[in-house]
């Protein structure tokens, strides 16, 4: 690609005025600033001749430079070069003849001859002026540049998390499911009453699994179905080792949060904290509004955090993504909790959303 002066955005009447009016006000201060240089006198009718100059051959340069580039779009440094010299040169040499009959003087008659040094003066401050367009333009573009790098990183950032949550999806469900399809099979053995409520539980945990896991967003109260459903499972199959208390206010069980962020929590409880504890304990689920944020706390009377360090797949994919939703906005830490256990804690920004499905 040839290198260029100028990049070329789309032309609309917005644009175009804006580029007049920046013509228009640098054409004030150059007048200004001449004034201040040349006259003898700093009057306001000394200052409008000035001005007057300065303004017409700024737009005689500005205006047809707008139209022709955008017109012809020349490609390459040369080509665009080529078109500013005529536009700065013939727009000084314009905006001269122009500023004429406001100063007095008839140069197209011939009454006297353009001051060079004024001549000089427009082609100079119009290539500069020309110039600060186009350092204007390239920033724009590399602002542009790094706002389209900024959302595809962002994009690939969330079909990571995607990904990542489908891949827990797959770890967590076949292996949940095979043990406890197992389970199942050894109770309808010896006890089918037990068996056939294991039954349930499973059936109503992978119904709501599978429906809600797959949306964007669940409401707190359909996340708790699931989530009591699998603590049941766990309750027959540990027996009086197992208790859970849930405990969210109604307010909160419309609230909408992502997918499978609680559940890996009462995963680890189960899996690190309490099966390993050969007494087993207690899971407790909390949930509060504390002003514009969410608490979610998930603590449990197991191994605690020397054993159970709260790093296992699931709760590190909850750190990424909470992390890609709300950057430093959201935060999941860990407690040891006294004399055993440990509690995990998921703060979120609450952001009311009623267009969740209610079902």
């Amino acid at each position: 690609m040839k290198q260029q002066l100028f990049y070329y955005r789309k032309f609309t009447l917005m644009s175009f005025l804006y580029n007049i009016i920046v013509i228009s006000m640098c054409s004030m201060t150059i007048a200004l600033v001449f004034m201040l240089i040349t006259s003898e006198a700093y009057t306001l009718d000394v200052y409008l001749q000035y001005l007057a100059r300065s303004e017409c051959i700024g737009l005689c340069i500005g205006v047809p430079c707008c139209l022709l580039f955008h017109l012809f779009k020349p490609k390459g440094a040369a080509n665009q070069m080529a078109l500013l010299t005529v536009c700065v040169v013939g727009g000084s040499v314009l905006g001269i003849y122009v500023s004429g009959p406001f100063l007095g003087k008839t140069y197209s008659q011939m009454d006297g001859p353009i001051p060079t040094p004024m001549l000089l003066i427009g082609i100079i401050l119009g290539f500069i002026i020309s110039f600060g367009f186009a350092v204007r333009e390239r920033f724009h573009l590399i602002h542009l540049a790094m706002g389209e790098e900024k959302l595809a990183r962002m994009s690939v950032e969330k079909e990571k998390i995607n990904s990542d949550l489908k891949l827990l999806q797959a770890q967590v469900e076949p292996h949940f499911l095979f043990n406890t399809l197992s389970n199942i099979l050894s109770l309808l053995d010896h006890d089918v009453d037990t068996g056939k409520k294991m039954l349930e539980n499973l059936t109503a945990y992978l119904r709501t699994s599978l429906l809600q896991s797959r949306k964007e967003k669940n409401r707190i109260g359909q996340e708790i179905k699931m989530i009591q459903s699998y603590l049941d499972i766990f309750k027959i199959r540990m027996g009086e080792r197992l208790s859970y208390t849930i405990d969210f206010p109604d307010e909160t069980l419309g609230l909408a949060i992502p997918p499978m962020m609680i559940q890996p929590l009462v995963e680890n409880a189960v899996k690190h904290g309490l099966e390993p504890k050969i007494e087993g304990g207690h899971i407790t689920l909390q949930g509060a509004l504390k002003q514009d944020r969410l608490v979610i706390e998930v603590s449990d009377t197991g191994n605690g955090i020397r054993e159970n360090s709260g790093a296992g797949v699931g709760t590190g994919n909850i750190k990424k993504r909470l992390k890609a939703m709300y950057g430093d906005d959201a935060v999941l830490k860990f407690e040891d909790m006294a004399p055993s256990g440990l509690k995990a804690i998921m703060e979120i920004p609450y952001v009311p959303d009623h267009g969740t499905d209610r079902r």
